[in-house]
């Protein structure tokens, strides 16, 4: 099942709504930010901050994985 906020970047991709809780929101929040790496690393700092405080079942190692693998296709 998907969250709210995939199923509306599917429908607007540009539309920039993350949820926290979802390692898919997550892992598009810090390939958004693809050739910045200062950016991607500001970003997974907001990034471990909820997983501490939603206390998902992934981390942040999780997020940097699919996070890579998102930009692969865009290749």
């Amino acid at each position: 099942m998907t969250c709210p906020a995939c199923e509306s970047s599917r429908q607007r991709p540009l539309g920039g709504l993350y949820r926290m809780q979802c390692l898919e929101c997550c892992a598009r929040l810090v390939a958004s930010t693809y050739p910045n790496r200062q950016a991607a690393a500001a970003m997974m700092v907001v990034v471990k901050r909820s997983i501490a405080r939603f206390a998902p079942t992934f981390g942040p190692a999780d997020v940097t994985e699919r996070a890579r693998q998102m930009l692969e296709r865009r290749r």
